[in-house]
């Protein structure tokens, strides 16, 4: 498999956002306890300030540490997801931390090879998940649609390598299958008339190979395609000034 973009960056970038929101609660908090402690003088305005910034510290550094463990989660199941794809053979090209734009945020990756055009979605979520069409749960709390989100990277792929290939897109890029893929061994999935395929970390593999037999798109077609998406993320990637991408020769 030739790797085309390393990937990683997205969430890489809100993770080091997140350290930095920690870092700045842990200083406001230490910041309080020296006000209301140590400053002498106007004592009850100082100990109320004080207060005040130790509460909000501890108040906002839940939710900012629950996000920072997802992110990291996050990080990890991408990681095993492109390690696995590792194993596949040199006519097999993937793309990582793709962005068409705003409207369709991050795309975690885009394989294309034999499979055809392939968007994948990493998610290592634990527990109980169910889908039921579009409708996504978690031990019973409603999540946000992990299928339509695949569903809408996969649409913005195929306009966006359709636009670049017109002679191509009437049969190579007739159709991009999405895949979601759950990499946290202890997740147990319900799965009830969905609208992309959902597999396990361990049923990747085989189900990109199944889909080699399938579409069995030319090895020089699917290089085109590769390099067409990952130069338009350099480009991209140089305009942000987050400097150049590792590209296969």
């Amino acid at each position: 498999m030739r790797l085309v973009r390393v990937g990683g960056r997205y969430l890489e970038g809100r993770e080091q956002r997140l350290w930095m929101a920690l870092a700045g609660l842990l200083a406001l908090a230490s910041a309080g306890i020296i006000v209301a402690v140590e400053i002498p003088g106007g004592r009850p305005l100082y100990l109320a300030a004080g207060c005040v910034a130790v509460l909000t510290a501890l108040r906002l550094g839940g939710p900012v540490a629950r996000r920072l463990r997802n992110v990291r989660k996050g990080r990890l199941g991408e990681r095993l997801v492109v390690d696995l794809l590792r194993g596949l053979p040199d006519d097999y090209w993937l793309v990582n931390d793709v962005t068409l734009g705003l409207a369709h945020g991050n795309i975690d990756h885009v394989l294309i090879g034999p499979c055809g055009v392939v968007v994948i979605e990493t998610k290592r979520f634990a527990g109980n998940i169910r889908c039921w069409g579009d409708d996504w749960s978690v031990d019973g709390y409603v999540r946000k649609s992990v299928s339509r989100q695949v569903n809408s990277g996969a649409c913005a792929v195929r306009y966006f390598l359709s636009d670049r290939h017109p002679d191509l897109a009437p049969s190579a890029l007739r159709w991009v299958e999405s895949i979601i893929v759950f990499t946290h061994p202890l997740c147990r999935m319900e799965v009830n008339r969905a609208r992309t395929t959902i597999v396990r970390y361990s049923q990747l593999f085989q189900v990109v190979l199944e889909l080699g037999k399938k579409h069995r798109m030319a090895p020089a077609t699917a290089a085109q395609l590769a390099q067409t998406l990952a130069n338009a993320q350099a480009r991209r990637a140089a305009q942000a000034g987050r400097g150049p991408l590792t590209v296969a020769p």
